[in-house]
């Protein structure tokens, strides 16, 4: 009898601990390099590689559109006239895909009539297998209108390296598989006795 209620308790808790779980964000340090540049009007790419880096957390069930809490640019060899924003979503035409960008024109737009200081980086099967997809730029530097992007792969020139930073339990979550292991261990010695 004691055998029985233990077996309906455990799974009762585990069940209760399961249901207060939410999609956790995840955080990544996304490391990225560019080059193969072609241009719209036939100029040749100013900068080359672009290079940069940024951090970006985010919980990767929900949609996001142009969003600025969460990411922190790190580094980057071009200018940027705006914030540093994201787009993504787990489901769609675009789902699983990651846009970083300014935010002037949102993360995954660039003005070229007029130019701007901007930029869109465009990685894939982010929270998979990420790989870069595309990255555009524009420089108001320039003196002619110009828009500089990347051929899509499989042209080998560009890379993007996305490493997960793991979080540490929230010690709530601790408690309960410490109490679910004890549980589970009673049950053990008395089965066995």
């Amino acid at each position: 009898m004691r055998i029985s209620k233990l077996m309906l308790t455990i799974p009762a808790i585990m069940m209760g601990a399961t249901l207060q779980v939410k999609a956790a964000p995840i955080t990544n340090n996304v490391l990225f390099s560019a080059k193969g540049f072609t241009s719209v009007f036939g100029q040749p790419a100013p900068v080359t590689p672009v290079t940069g880096s940024f951090t970006i957390t985010f919980d990767p069930t929900l949609t996001y559109t142009d969003q600025t809490a969460g990411i922190t640019l790190k580094t980057l060899n071009i200018t940027l006239g705006s914030a540093l924003s994201f787009s993504f979503s787990p489901t769609g035409t675009s789902a699983n895909e990651l846009f970083v960008g300014g935010v002037q024109n949102g993360a995954g737009v660039i003005s070229f009539l007029p130019q701007s200081d901007d930029f869109y980086l465009q990685i894939t099967n982010f929270t998979s297998t990420p790989a870069f997809n595309q990255l555009g730029y524009t420089q108001t530097s320039i003196t002619t209108e110009n828009y500089f992007f990347t051929p899509t792969p499989p042209d080998g020139l560009s890379t993007v390296t996305v490493t997960r930073v793991f979080a540490v339990p929230e010690p709530a979550s601790m408690a309960v598989l410490g109490f679910t292991l004890l549980g589970f261990g009673a049950f053990r010695r008395r089965y066995r006795g």
